[in-house]
């Protein structure tokens, strides 16, 4: 072989040699095959695991990157946290249901690491009321001394007896002692509405005894659990996240119980996108080898050719996804889309591959030499096209990027298998017989289509020059281009993680979504307070310090007085228990309720009179059975949760001076580390979910801390590396990708023919998610960098035939290689559209680019290419 013989060629006469020595040996081929893949699928099937830590997709080696790790070190107790998050239908049921659910949780020591609901614990019980100003402590006092009396004889008789007889000489009596009823008797009124109409019903306590409607925020609890991750499972957080529903349930926590338990936080979070992503990667690798089926049944016309086809496809698959698990060891949640890439791309070269062999075969009554033929033509060209696609999966190797890094890792990897497969097991599996003759469909047919396919031909300055101007106009598109910051945003938008979250950071005071700065001690943690609660972007500033309440010694002295107004048989009131007074007690008193009502003419009177009656009518109505479990459910639904209410007020009647030696161990290891650094909290004012408010608020902080971390910093860098290394990316794909075309093409001018059309295809890609209205994010940036790769090679297909097949008319569009430039398209489209469907938001959106950029890479191939290509014809005829 001389060396002066160009490298395709060689290429091409070193594939025609192996391919017969493969013929040769086809059984022996298959079965090493056959056993290979079954063993690569047992091992990947009990090694592979994924990991769905966001953060772990980027270097750890980027400063911020640094900041954040150390502070995970300092405080691991915010890391892979399950948020608890409790709704209840009034203040009393969300605090009782919240407090009971901790304990139980906090039991399960085999599931969870701690429970923290610190509102549930003996410290803030007992001291509670230290944490109010002293103008609400005055309020409450107040409020108290003037229900205090109703307290009192509610204690000596807890029954709706009691109850109605308490509300009647409130009526009736004239020193009776001031209270707002009309607040009183609408909770009663809509408490018996309620339980008439079959809902749900409990009267709230704790709001008659503040004397105000409670808000959304204050029926709410947040429990912080720590679960001990099984890491050696696909869904790490799947035990605790059950075992929490689990309990919950058979604690009575449910919706028909009138409280409401929801999962968020960062292990709920990843649990649900897991199962989100792998949800939609079965769905997509599953449609995505249908979709290639079906279209390679309709374009190859062969089933031969397509059970082959498949047959290695399945084959390559299973090897890509062993090496996937023995070179990573892991699939994270961008470069589990690996096989939907793989079984897009792989079927290419078997498809290039076949609809030449099937070419040839029909005019050479020898199969064989037919394949090897066929091999020999397009052979060099998926060598080459092999090398193009994986630069597009490499060139992000050098990035920080490091969750498409191991996707460019296994995919491009992928690449090289398929090309073995394609050069190994698939001429083994077609030397077996001779494909059908049935016409291969071309686009020879109808006489608008040959019109269409003439025009790259007749009018390739009119094409050009429109494409120019659309290239133009795509510029000013793409400058309108943004990036989705929010890792919120790529999953299901429906998952109770997802909007449980989204709840907590409309939430004013309460967003999960706050800065932390990490101090060595405590006095520069109060200098960074200083310097930070006065900025317009934040809310409030926190440390350690501030869980020491203020002006303690006045607070002390007026519970102390409270618990003198509300006398000692408050305790005795908390436990009291008495016989049940008999229905007939009970509806006499309630008789004697109605008629106390009936003599003044307030509206509210009137309504709750209105239930009264109806309810006194149900209980005549009603055997002594029935009216006796009649009476039972009124009484739990307007008394249940009193006792609650009261042994709350009982225990914090009796405060102790709060100092910072005093707190709860737990919560000082959530402000304070082992070694001793202090962790400060900045939240923020805004709602974080937009942009420019998220931006706003860490720049301000930072221009004070710089070298503060959370949430909002981690995803604006974030997104700030991933744009950079899709910049580079893209840049190290285009150098290889011309420097090894300029390489390996005799033609320099071939590599402007095949790099132009692919740069097009690029710009006007970005143009249309503008026009779509789909921002860049964390899943989809990397369609361009792999469009690149997959594009270069319809070029390449097209160039090499135009150069060593060319068409005796100059219609590029009628031969065998524009056939399966369009129909690799298809299946390129048909898998990757599949990943459309994905309940993943971010997978979807990858989705639907690389499908508009595969759709606008085969526009150009078959129309900006053929006219440059057409210019060239008319040039070398004259």
């Amino acid at each position: 072989m001389s060396e002066t013989t160009p490298f395709p060629e060689r290429v091409d006469r070193l594939i025609d040699a192996w391919f017969r020595r493969v013929q040769r040996h086809a059984i022996p081929v298959l079965v090493l095959a056959a056993a290979a893949a079954i063993g690569c699928a047992v091992y990947t099937v009990r090694n592979v695991r994924i990991n769905t830590d966001t953060a772990d997709m980027l270097s750890a080696d980027l400063p911020w990157r640094q900041t954040q790790i150390q502070y995970q070190r300092e405080f691991p107790q915010y890391s892979d946290n399950i948020i608890v998050v409790v709704d209840g239908a009034t203040v009393d049921e969300t605090r009782d249901g919240a407090t009971r659910l901790a304990q139980a949780l906090a039991a399960r020591e085999d599931l969870f690491a701690g429970v923290y609901y610190p509102q549930g614990s003996d410290f803030f019980r007992r001291n509670g009321l230290l944490y109010l100003t002293e103008a609400e402590l005055q309020d409450l006092s107040d409020n108290l001394a003037r229900v205090q009396p109703f307290l009192a004889r509610l204690g000596a008789d807890p029954s709706l007896r009691g109850l109605a007889a308490l509300l009647t000489e409130a009526l009736t009596e004239p020193d009776a002692p001031d209270m707002d009823l009309d607040f009183a008797l609408r909770r009663i009124a809509a408490t018996l509405q309620a339980l008439a109409q079959g809902r749900h019903a409990r009267l709230s306590w704790e709001e008659l005894i503040n004397g105000k409607e409670a808000t959304p925020e204050d029926r709410r609890a947040i429990l912080v659990t720590r679960p001990r991750l099984d890491h050696r499972s696909m869904l790490p957080g799947g035990p605790a996240m059950r075992a929490i529903r689990g309990t919950a349930t058979s604690l009575g926590l449910t919706p028909a119980q009138g409280i409401r338990v929801r999962l968020t936080g960062g292990a709920a979070l990843a649990y649900d996108e897991l199962n989100t992503v792998s949800l939609g990667a079965q769905l997509a690798s599953i449609g995505s080898l249908l979709m290639v089926a079906l279209v390679m049944i309709v374009g190859l016309r062969s089933g031969w050719l397509v059970f082959a086809t498949l047959a290695a496809l399945v084959l390559g698959l299973l090897f890509t996804a062993f090496f996937a698990t023995v070179a990573i060891g892991e699939l994270n949640l961008i470069s589990v889309a690996f096989a939907v890439l793989y079984i897009g791309l792989g079927a290419d070269y078997a498809i290039y591959l076949c609809l030449r062999y099937k070419e040839l075969s029909a005019v050479n009554p020898d199969h064989r030499d037919a394949l090897a033929r066929a091999a020999r033509h397009v052979g060099g060209s998926l060598g080459l096209c092999t090398l193009t696609t994986s630069i597009g999966f490499f060139a992000f190797i050098p990035t920080s990027y490091r969750g498409v890094a191991e996707l460019g890792i296994i995919s491009g990897a992928g690449m090289f298998i398929s090309l073995f497969v394609t050069l190994v097991i698939l001429p083994a599996l077609l030397s077996l017989r001779r494909p059908s003759q049935r016409r291969i469909p071309g686009l020879r047919a109808p006489a608008v289509l040959q019109k269409l396919m003439a025009a790259p031909l007749h009018h390739s300055g009119l094409v050009v020059t429109a494409a120019a101007v659309l290239a133009v106009a795509a510029v000013l598109l793409v400058r309108h281009a943004r990036f989705d910051y929010n890792p919120l945003d790529l999953q299901d938008p429906n998952a109770e993680s997802v909007v449980t979250y989204k709840s907590l950071l409309a939430s004013n005071g309460k967003s999960p979504w706050s800065i932390v700065a990490l101090a060595r001690d405590a006095n520069e943690a109060r200098a960074i307070k200083a310097r930070l609660q006065d900025l317009g972007s934040v809310d409030s500033v926190r440390i350690i310090e501030d869980y020491v309440p203020g002006h303690q010694d006045a607070k002390l002295a007026m519970v102390s007085d409270l618990a003198l107004s509300l006398g000692p048989d408050l305790d005795d009131t908390a436990v009291s228990a008495q016989p049940a007074p008999t229905a007939e007690a009970t509806l006499k008193a309630l008789h004697a309720l109605r008629a106390a009502l009936g003599a003044t003419g307030s509206g509210t009177h009137q309504e709750l009179g209105a239930q009264l009656d109806a309810f006194i009518g149900d209980l005549e109505r009603s055997d002594a059975a029935g009216r006796t479990r009649s009476i039972g459910r009124a009484q739990q639904a307007l008394l249940g949760s009193l006792p609650g209410r009261l042994a709350a007020l009982s225990a914090s009647l009796h405060p102790r001076p709060v100092t910072l030696a005093s707190l709860p161990e737990d919560l000082r290891a959530r402000w304070v580390s082992a070694d001793g650094r202090h962790r400060v909290e900045i939240v923020p004012r805004e709602n974080l979910e937009d942009a420019g408010a998220m931006r706003g608020f860490v720049e301000e902080v930072r221009r004070e801390v710089p070298h503060a971390t959370g949430s909002p910093i981690v995803y604006l860098e974030a997104s700030d590396a991933v744009i950079k290394a899709f910049i580079q990316a893209f840049t190290y794909a285009l150098i290889a990708i011309t420097v090894l075309l300029w390489v390996s093409m005799k033609r320099r001018v071939d590599v402007i023919l095949v790099l132009a059309p692919l740069l097009l295809a690029a710009l006007y890609t970005g143009a249309a998610t503008v026009l779509i209205g789909m921002p860049f994010n964390f899943a989809n940036i990397i369609a361009l960098p792999l469009l690149l790769g997959m594009g270069v090679d319809n070029g390449i297909h097209m160039v090499h035939r135009f150069r060593t097949a060319p068409p005796e008319d100059g219609l590029m569009l009628n031969t065998s290689t524009a056939t399966a430039i369009g129909l690799s398209a298809m299946t390129n489209a048909s898998g990757f559209g599949n990943l459309a469907i994905s309940p993943h938001a971010g997978t979807a959106s990858m989705g639907v680019i690389l499908t508009i950029g595969i759709l606008v890479t085969l526009a150009c191939t078959m129309l900006v290419l053929p006219s440059l290509m057409g210019l060239l014809y008319r040039s070398a005829r004259a």
